[in-house]
């Protein structure tokens, strides 16, 4: 649960990309993918699905340039208030 609580504070304070938050967590990428979906299925974390309305509804909004840039990646974001798991 240590890392799983670590990886929603990196989340919280900013980090949302997989590779740096590997890189901080100190494991692998594709373990970071494994802990996003454990937290999504918890309902800790959502991913921002893109659509119409995709630039209102992206945290990233006030650093971003526009809808002009595509982007390919996932985008998750926290979903509850209280991040921290219950134990």
């Amino acid at each position: 649960m240590a890392k799983l609580d670590n990886l929603l504070e990196l989340i919280r304070s900013g980090i949302t990309n997989p590779k740096e938050l590997a890189e901080k967590l100190g494991v692998s990428y594709e373990e970071v993918e494994g802990m996003i979906k454990i937290l999504e299925s918890m309902g800790y974390v959502e991913e921002i699905k893109f659509g119409e309305n995709a630039c209102n509804k992206c945290p990233l909004k006030s650093i971003c340039p526009g809808s002009c840039i595509m982007f390919k990646g996932k985008i998750y974001q926290l979903k509850k208030k209280d991040f921290a798991l219950k134990r």
